[in-house]
């Protein structure tokens, strides 16, 4: 490995570790220079940085992920504006009530209530079936170790097949081909509130040793605990008009609440060997 490959590698390794603590820690108050000493970044460099791979500042990251986050609370619980405000990193409700009118252009409980931003287009009418089965398994689901590697951009095969390749090189780098292994995906960001550009998915495989992170290729936990556990059989390309299916014709009539973890993607097999219309994925909704 040339010596700029090795930077390059201890780049994407220090952003990882900030990145995994910022998106696990939203309710946390962040000081940057805080979120710099935990990538071993100086702050007089770490701006400068974070825009670069980020293409937003990472306080504009931070605000984004915490209004983003702050809409599934306004949708799908009835907890009040207050306590979704401490929730998402707010110290009052009035501040949280300024910045999502700021970036919604509509106040939490008008969105609430309308369930429409004034300057983004939601469209709220009950897609079709599907030949989807909306009757959930409920259960509950161990903490997993996974190895992943992030994308940036709307869901989009040319981005997300490289990157699964280059976590597959990593797998077979670090012999963790195994029958038990499994395969997930996470996307952070509604793709119709947030700009196409900064959506993040997560590809990921399950592993069962220690590694350290490699680049590109980070380690996390994905959450354990209580799930709704949806089985698709389709193509990817439906993955919208299924989740909007989840989120408002079961989550909405169910008595079931969200639960403050990751919604995550289960693929029981592979795009490169099945024909998209047997693809067979399960979809985890965290409940209370």
């Amino acid at each position: 490995m040339t010596q700029n490959e090795n930077i390059k590698k201890d780049y994407y390794e220090r952003i990882n570790r900030v990145l995994n603590f910022v998106q696990q820690n939203l309710d946390q108050s962040f000081d940057l220079k805080q979120l710099a000493a935990l990538g071993n970044f100086s702050s007089f460099h770490f701006h400068r940085i974070f825009k670069a791979y980020l293409g937003e500042p990472i306080g504009a990251y931070v605000k984004r992920l915490r209004l983003e986050k702050s809409v599934q609370f306004l949708f799908f619980t009835n907890d009040s504006i207050s306590k979704i405000a401490f929730e998402v990193g707010y110290e009052t409700s009035s501040a949280f009530s300024s910045a999502f009118s700021q970036h919604f252009g509509v106040s939490p409980s008008a969105f609430r209530k309308t369930k429409q931003p004034a300057n983004k287009k939601i469209d709220m009418h009950t897609p079709s079936k599907n030949n989807f089965d909306l009757e959930p398994i409920i259960k509950l689901v161990p903490i997993t170790n996974v190895a992943f590697i992030r994308v940036f951009g709307n869901y989009d095969a040319d981005k997300i097949g490289p990157a699964w390749d280059q976590l597959f090189q990593f797998a077979s780098k670090n012999d963790l081909f195994n029958p038990q292994m499994q395969l997930f995906g996470i996307s952070y960001g509604n793709p119709e509130i947030a700009k196409e550009e900064t959506i993040e998915y997560n590809a990921c495989i399950s592993i069962n040793k220690k590694l350290d992170s490699d680049g590109e290729i980070s380690v996390k936990q994905l959450s354990g605990g209580k799930y709704a556990v949806f089985t698709y059989k389709g193509s990817y390309e439906k993955f919208n008009t299924v989740y909007d299916l989840i989120f408002k014709e079961w989550l909405l009539k169910s008595d079931y609440e969200l639960r403050d973890s990751e919604i995550f993607d289960k693929y029981l097999n592979s795009h490169k060997d099945t024909p998209p219309e047997n693809l067979i994925t399960e979809i985890h909704i965290p409940i209370k």
